[in-house]
């Protein structure tokens, strides 16, 4: 029979590849670079940084046994943490096997949390963190005892014990539970529960329940008056979707314009909006996913397609829509925060980092999977949201909720979704999620085709100017949707050409004749003549009042706008002479001071009544300082494959090739070793010290001196090892 490991690099090297892969896979800064051995491997695990990030991938009840770890004494016992939970061995036997194969936790009778969790979680559960002054635990309990013999103390006690530590409150009863011994004031001010008496609240438990199933998305059943209507709905979703995605193709002539900050401005994507006849969330979920796509692009001044775009519109309306969905599942943006306030107060820009979220992919990728485990409900927003605070225990609730709604209006705006059900669109999506980029592809635009009906490539128009498309329109006819009002959508799409779809599709620099030839040739019958007379009196009437957009007016003699219209430092401003003094741009006003101070002139800004601008007006023009949402990352990924990185932990490991100082620091690290340390002082000279290494991180070695008890930190390139 074996013995128990001693170390956490003892219980390590008793993994199989199996479960070593799966450490990497969960855990992949540990394999970059590919530590030279078991020992560095392990010491990499306890670093602070690596554990912290392996502590947000803790579901509820794996999260809740490293705070019980972290208050038992070390090396308890699977019946204790059990307890300690609320809970039995072998219901916690699952998530103490992944604490395992995290290197979290390792041990068999006895467990052993790593010291950077023991360490630093301080305040584990709600506990006040350890101090010296903290009575015994038996102390404790028989404080406990007498306090709850007095009656008018039994419901404090009773609301005391599952809350935090900290205590408000300087009244009769505050006084009373002081004396008892329940509270103590606080070093910051206040009131607090010592841990040993908070324990005994308890009953000796750190939490009142386990939780150790992930809870079901609740909801109505989902119901269909007529069979397929929901798979019809979904699909026309799906269209809808690219529809929106074509309008992009106007930016060509009316290109939105570029936050200093980047992104896309509010207004505009209300503009954008409502001129392609959606919602907001609609509009943004689609433009997002085609930015993430790399669909579109910006030149610092204005919104554009980018080189992709028409290769993008080559290829089939199924394909173009499994392009855009997977970029929306794979990306770490929430369009359905554009517009919110970010912690400074300003709106969150569609378009920019302003609207990234760490993790988000990984937390939406979860959900998706959650409402697979559930089909046939039609989940609620609540329910959703309680099953991913399950899955990521440390993420703020505020953030829970926003990602939840975000999901559900976003996925509805590409077809995924329906009133918290997936559609058959999203049960695809869902199984292409661990699929490779080309599989994933085939897999939701070969769904999309076989639930699609075929287009039509023909139309009935009526007398009164009423276009009937008897089902899912050809993309021949996708035009007709820029001239018409659209009246009704189902089995047919039903839109209505009037003057005012008329004017739009005009002002939008629509081409009337290549409209007629269209409906000539996609209409069952002869066209009406009222259509010629609405197309003839609308065309006399486009344009006798001319109006363009412009952020900046510049006013100069003539002499110098035509030196600033021909400076090469000027030509991105893209300068409209309206007169011989007059010019203006679709440039922000500070980039046009910039500009035009590198042209060598002395530009100065001025107020909208013409007058000076004073120096606040000037530093905001130009640029002062702006608050930005503090934008963080993914964590890292496998740079190689889990079985070749473990293909080359073990051959280190069987001593191929020499270890560095840092894999002998790590190896030390990892088996509690003292070693001969050699410092490189200021003039050149070696200092030699034993010591006990501690932990090794951003290119900093923490050590304590053998036979004393303060720490001292060096840089890694000053050590020597003989």
């Amino acid at each position: 029979m074996c013995a128990a490991p001693r170390s956490l690099a003892d219980s390590l090297r008793r993994f199989g590849d199996d479960r070593l892969e799966a450490l990497l896979v969960a855990r992949p800064d540990l394999a970059s670079p590919v530590p030279r051995g078991i020992g560095p491997l392990a010491a990499r695990a306890t670093g602070a940084t690596s554990a912290r990030r392996a502590l947000d991938s803790l579901t509820l009840p794996e999260l809740h046994l490293v705070e019980a770890l972290a208050v038992l004494a070390d090396g308890a016992s699977p019946a204790a943490l059990g307890a300690a939970v609320s809970s039995e061995p072998a219901t916690i036997t699952s998530c103490v096997e992944r604490l395992e194969t995290l290197a979290l936790v390792w041990g068999e009778d006895e467990l052993h949390l790593i010291r950077p969790l023991r360490e630093g979680l301080r305040s584990p559960a709600g506990l006040a963190p350890e101090d010296p002054a903290d009575p015994s635990a038996e102390d404790a309990r028989r404080a406990v005892e007498r306090a709850r013999e007095d009656p008018s103390l039994a419901a404090a006690l009773d609301a005391l014990s599952w809350g935090p530590a900290e205590v408000t409150g300087e009244g009769r009863l505050a006084g009373q539970l002081r004396r008892a011994g329940i509270l103590r004031p606080a070093d910051g001010g206040g009131l607090v529960i010592p841990r040993s008496v908070h324990l005994a609240l308890r009953g000796g438990r750190v939490r009142r329940v386990h939780t150790a199933l992930r809870p079901a998305p609740q909801g109505e059943p989902v119901t269909e008056r007529i069979p397929g209507s929901r798979t019809a709905q979904a699909v026309e979703q799906a269209f809808e979707a690219l529809r929106v995605l074509g309008t992009v193709r106007d930016f060509d002539d009316d290109p939105p314009g570029v936050l200093r900050r980047g992104g896309l401005p509010l207004r505009d994507l209300r503009r954008l909006a409502e001129r392609a006849g959606v919602t907001p969330v609609v509009y943004a979920t689609v433009l997002q996913s085609a930015w993430q796509g790399g669909l579109i692009g910006h030149d610092g001044q204005e919104w554009h397609p980018t080189r992709d775009w028409d290769t993008h519109r080559a290829q089939q309306l199924e394909q173009r829509w499994a392009e855009l969905v997977l970029a929306w599942a794979r990306g770490h943006h929430l369009a359905a925060n554009a517009g919110t306030p970010d912690p400074a107060g300003t709106p969150r820009a569609l378009l920019s980092e302003l609207t990234r979220r760490d993790g988000v992919r990984t937390r939406r990728g979860s959900l998706l999977r959650t409402l697979r485990t559930a089909p046939g409900i039609a989940a609620t927003e609540d329910s959703l949201a309680a099953a991913l605070a399950w899955a990521f225990p440390l993420v703020p609730p505020a953030v829970i909720t926003e990602e939840t709604a975000a999901l559900l209006a976003e996925g509805q705006a590409l077809g995924l979704l329906d009133r918290g059900a997936l559609t058959v669109l999203g049960d695809a999506l869902v199984q292409a999620l661990d699929e490779d980029v080309v599989a994933a592809d085939a897999r939701l635009a070969g769904t999309l085709a076989e639930v699609a009906p075929a287009p039509v490539d023909e139309v009935l128009l009526d007398a009164d100017l009423t276009v009937v498309i008897p089902g899912r329109p050809a993309e021949r006819l996708l035009p007709l949707l820029d001239w018409t009002t659209t009246v009704s959508r189902g089995g047919a799409l039903t839109l209505r050409l009037d003057a005012g779809s008329v004017r739009r599709a005009l002002a939008a620099g629509r081409d009337p004749e290549a409209l007629l030839e269209l409906l000539r040739s996609a209409s069952r019958t002869p066209l009406p003549q009222a259509l010629e007379y609405l197309i003839t009196d609308e065309r006399r009437r486009h344009g006798r009042v001319q109006v363009s957009r412009a952020t900046t007016v510049l006013t100069a003699s003539a002499e110098v706008l035509d030196l600033l219209q021909a400076a090469p430092e000027a030509s991105a401003l893209g300068l409209h002479r309206l007169a011989p003094t007059v010019a203006v741009t679709l440039s922000e006003p500070g980039f046009a001071l910039q500009l035009a101070r590198r042209a060598g002139l002395a530009p100065v800004a001025v107020a909208p009544d013409g007058s000076t601008a004073g120096p606040e007006l000037t530093h905001a023009l130009t640029g002062g300082p702006v608050d930005a949402d503090l934008v963080t990352v993914e964590g890292p990924e496998l740079r190689l494959s889990a079985t070749e990185a473990v293909s080359r932990l073990r051959a280190a490991e069987d001593g191929e090739g020499d270890l560095s100082v840092t894999d002998r620091l790590l190896e030390a690290i990892a088996q509690g070793n003292e070693l001969d340390l050699g410092i490189v002082d200021g003039r050149g000279g070696v200092v030699v010290r034993r010591a006990l290494p501690l932990s090794l991180e951003g290119g900093r070695l923490r050590a304590r001196e053998a036979g004393k008890a303060e720490e001292f930190t060096v840089l890694v390139h000053r050590i020597t090892l003989g």
